[in-house]
């Protein structure tokens, strides 16, 4: 009798470790989640807003989230292997799909961002005809334009070239572009809207469609619009120049 009592004691004792295993090991993980450095760089100065966003996400869901930053390549390739859970931001193009691609792309949108097109005033860039001009994007962008572009490293470098005639143009997403152009204030660059793009988080493809994505879908029904605003995307497109009155109170904020 027992030896009975001690095994059910111990049938009773597995259950339960095996319960609270099954909920810590799937849904109740802490999930990893991996960030570029956007802009900023470690240990300059304050963090990217769009890691607040994330962060907002582990709170509204009562989901466990650590939030790690590496450089972009790196952090991307984090998430493609599984590393990671998943890798944000990325901007997709509307008629791109993720096929043959080492990642996959969260099955919904979290957000869209502004590309702005950036030339010398005066100069009229004919896009139809790209291979007359020489076009630099930041780096890890250039497979979302359908011609070749140099890729730079910094947004700072990269408008200064524009300024001095070493290029003649420069795409690149307002929210990143912008506040440098102000903050530099280049009265020699002018802007005008390229492309509206949209923003997923990243995947490995064996995760596509399973709880992590279905986590970064119901985070996104959910999350603050106004902090998207707060870090200058889900935004509509504001045509305005240095040196006018009308230069968004956002744009002022960031630079």
């Amino acid at each position: 009798m027992k030896l009975l009592f001690v095994f059910s004691v111990l049938v009773i004792w597995l259950q339960s470790v095996y319960a609270e295993e099954t909920v810590s090991g799937t849904e109740q993980r802490p999930l990893r989640v991996v960030i570029p450095f956007l802009g900023d760089a470690p240990g300059q100065g304050p963090e990217h807003p769009l890691v607040d966003v994330r962060r907002q996400w582990g709170k509204t869901s009562g989901r466990a989230m650590t939030i790690e930053r590496f450089p972009f390549k790196r952090s991307l390739m984090m998430a493609a292997s599984g590393e990671a859970d998943f890798h944000f931001p990325l901007i997709k193009d509307q008629d791109a799909s993720d096929q043959g691609l080492p990642f996959a792309y969260s099955s919904t949108v979290v957000h869209t961002v502004n590309f702005v097109l950036y030339t010398r005033r005066g100069e009229d860039i004919d896009l139809s005809q790209p291979e007359k001009y020489r076009i630099a994007t930041h780096g890890g962008h250039g497979n979302l334009l359908p011609f070749p572009v140099m890729e730079d490293h910094t947004i700072e470098g990269s408008l200064r070239k524009l300024d001095t005639g070493r290029i003649d143009a420069f795409i690149f997403a307002d929210s990143g572009g912008d506040p440098v152009l102000l903050d530099l204030g280049l009265m020699n660059i002018e802007r005008r809207l390229y492309k509206v793009y949209d923003v997923h988080a990243v995947l490995s493809h064996d995760k596509k469609g399973g709880e992590v994505d279905e986590f970064i879908t119901e985070a996104t029904k959910t999350m603050s619009r106004e902090l998207l605003g707060l870090a200058g995307v889900d935004q509509p497109y504001h045509d305005w120049q240095v040196g006018d009155d009308s230069i968004p109170a956002l744009v002022n904020a960031g630079k």
